[in-house]
Parts: structure tokens; sequence; C-alpha cells
């Protein structure tokens, strides 16, 4: 899968799953570091599922109930992007590191 160029607004919002079709977290955002003139992308960050991680994060960004201390705590983990098998976009899989190739 190295060199091979996926577009960016593809992947956000693709929920990634296991071999197994077992939900593992819906791609947020991207990391990625300069390699001379491109950027290659290092880390997939992963959010929660849900409607109501959904709600939560909305809710949480006003001010009344930033002020009563609930802001946001949504899980995010970011995840090497070695790890995600990209062979069919729409349907992004988790590997792990025990399904590396190399």
């Amino acid at each position: 899968m190295a060199g091979r160029e996926v577009r960016l607004e593809h992947l956000l919002g693709r929920v990634v799953r296991t071999a197994a079709g077992r939900a593992v977290g819906r791609i947020d955002d991207l990391r990625a570091e300069p390699d001379g003139e491109d950027y290659v992308v290092t880390d997939v960050v992963l959010g929660e599922l849900g409607f109501r991680a959904w709600l939560f994060s909305l809710t949480a960004q006003l001010p009344t109930f930033q002020s009563l201390g609930l802001r946001q705590r949504s899980r995010v983990r970011a995840i090497p992007w070695r790890w995600i098998d990209l062979s069919d976009p729409e349907h992004p899989r988790f590997r792990g590191p025990e399904q590396e190739e190399g």
C-alpha cells in the first residue's frame, strides 16, 4: 500500500472496522509530517461512535455547559497509519500491529 494516494475528504467520517466487522472508531482526523514538497500521513485519529457521543460533543461546546464543568471528554486515540487497510477506501479496516506486512 506504500505510495498510494487517497483523498482526505473520502476518509473523514468513515467507520474503521476489524476483519470480523467490529467497529473500532470513526476517522476524525489524520496527522501528517512534511516529506519534501509533500506530506506523509503518520497517524489516524479515531473518535467515538454513535449519536450520544456526537450530541455530547456539540453541547459541551456551549458556554453554559463549560461553566458547569461539562467540557468535551470524548475518547479519541491516534493509531499508526500503517495499521489501516485502505484496499477499499469506502470500508477501511483495522489491521493492527500483528498483521503488519514486512
